[in-house]
């Protein structure tokens, strides 16, 4: 990819709402995160033709989607077909449906940390599956692009050594992205039912503050990112690789 041209974190993938490029942020040793080696999205199944072509054009050379079976068969990838020229697709989904969820909500931080315990052969798997993708940028995606790619991208962006503010700020992003989605369910809707929607929207809101305390978290149980993906199952050299395709 051309390195001279002005670069734009959020993308204009027709279709799309939350497609953003996690390079250009300041790393570790005074370096910076690349621009085109990893990019974030919602679902890709409603991007137009000219979204679609977008992608190609961006340079993507993979997609690792997060989604469980039931979503990819209700809202089916467009890149999942073997004949798409040029980019690999993998499906590797961040929740085990068989692993029994949590018996209530409290906090949306407390629902990550849970996930990154209860899911790490499913990390392990993910990290390593973007460790090993082939040349050109790596597109991780889920249904929204908020929480699952949000725990994937924190965890990507704290192994290269963003700080953790930058990180949180990252995270963030998809509350504006996403805005005309949550606009449009709050739309017409009564006072009461668009007050208790509001309500629910809040408990799940993506704030930088609940990054940051879901690493923090990582910090005081295992002593970092490094040592959770480590125990997680992800062989050093795939740490090595996934900080060589992060770093410019």
């Amino acid at each position: 990819m051309e390195t001279g041209r002005q670069r734009t974190r959020r993308l204009a993938w027709e279709g799309c709402l939350n497609v953003r490029d996690l390079g250009g942020y300041p790393a570790a040793n005074g370096r910076e995160t690349r621009w085109g080696a990893v990019v974030r999205s919602d679902n890709l199944s409603p991007l137009t033709e000219a979204g679609r072509n977008a992608l190609r054009d961006y340079g993507i050379g993979s997609i690792i989607d997060l989604r469980m079976p039931d979503e990819l068969e209700q809202l089916p990838s467009p890149f999942a077909e073997p004949e798409e020229p040029g980019i690999a697709y993998t499906n590797v989904s961040f929740i085990d449906p068989a692993v029994p969820p949590p018996d209530e909500f409290t906090t949306l931080a407390n629902s990550y940390a849970g996930m990154l315990e209860r899911f790490q052969p499913e990390v392990s798997e993910i990290m390593g599956t973007i460790a090993r993708a082939p040349e050109g940028g790596v597109l991780v995606h889920c249904h929204a692009g908020k929480d699952r790619t949000g725990l994937v991208c924190a965890l990507l962006l704290e192994l290269a050594g963003v700080d953790r503010k930058t990180v949180g700020a990252d995270y963030a992003l998809s509350e504006e992205c996403l805005r005309p989605r949550v606009e449009e369910w709050l739309e017409n809707r009564p006072p009461d039912e668009r007050a208790e929607r509001e309500k629910e929207l809040s408990k799940y809101s993506p704030r930088a503050e609940v990054m940051v305390e879901v690493l923090d978290r990582l910090d005081q149980r295992y002593g970092g990112v490094e040592s959770y993906l480590l125990q997680a199952g992800v062989a050093p050299q795939e740490i090595a690789r996934l900080r060589e395709k992060l770093l410019s």
